[in-house]
């Protein structure tokens, strides 16, 4: 099967083992999974053919090293109410606990390695308080107005798409930091000079991503569109 013309979010949807290969290759499933291989391509500047030719070969791998992210078919089977509670218990208490554990160390690495890294982890520092305002502002927008908002209506109504649309705004904000900070930090890949700290903090970051990643693939790709189609069944 040639996927040249395949969304990237249907790839994901059939295949998810297919999230850790288009991290890998810096290629967004999340805010931008609407995009077909072909048009991926084209904004990449590369050959459409190779990468549809690189992705069939990574389906028929099959492999995935992707830890503690429930089925994507799960997911799908539930209904909207089941599926804001799974993503308020899944990721939003998960990626708070990691924002929350990660600010210090930061801190600590910009203070303890200014020396040598001043320049790259002062970068970072700012770009990870800007994720971290724009995620926990996000969380509270979804818990306390659109995610309600959507229960109460089963038809969707202008109002609850306009803040869902809102939602969708943030998720490419937030995706926008994201792809600076992996840029910045060649997928969080710490200097040969980096001590324990370092290290785990890079570590955390990745899973923070990791994470936020799949979350919004899971509200844009599946819930969003599912509640467009059915409303809040």
């Amino acid at each position: 099967m040639n996927v040249i013309n395949t969304k990237i979010e249907d790839i994901v949807k059939t295949d998810n083992s297919m999230i850790d290969f288009f991290n890998k290759e810096k290629i967004d499933f999340c805010c931008n999974g609407h995009m077909t291989v072909e048009e991926v391509a084209k904004e990449k500047n590369i050959d459409a053919n190779d990468l549809a030719k690189k992705i069939q070969g990574a389906i028929k791998s099959d492999k995935s090293d992707t830890e503690d992210i429930m089925n994507l078919d799960d997911f799908k089977n539930l209904d909207i109410k089941e599926m804001i509670d799974s993503l308020i218990i899944d990721h939003h208490k998960r990626e708070r606990d990691l924002l929350f554990e990660i600010d210090p160390l930061l801190n600590k690495i910009l203070s303890v390695h200014f020396a040598h890294h001043g320049e790259e982890l002062m970068k970072l520092h700012s770009l990870f308080a800007d994720l971290k305002k724009e995620l926990e502002e996000h969380f509270v927008k979804e818990e306390e107005i659109t995610f309600p908002l959507m229960l109460e209506n089963e038809s969707p109504s202008q109002e609850v798409i306009k803040k869902v649309e809102e939602l969708e705004t943030d998720h490419e904000e937030a995706g926008d930091i994201i792809k600076e900070m992996i840029e910045l930090t060649d997928w969080f890949n710490p200097p040969e000079d980096a001590c324990r700290t370092y290290v785990h903090t890079f570590n955390l970051l990745v899973k923070l991503v990791k994470d936020v990643f799949i979350h919004i693939f899971k509200e844009n790709s599946i819930m969003f569109e599912k509640y467009r189609e059915n409303g809040g069944k």
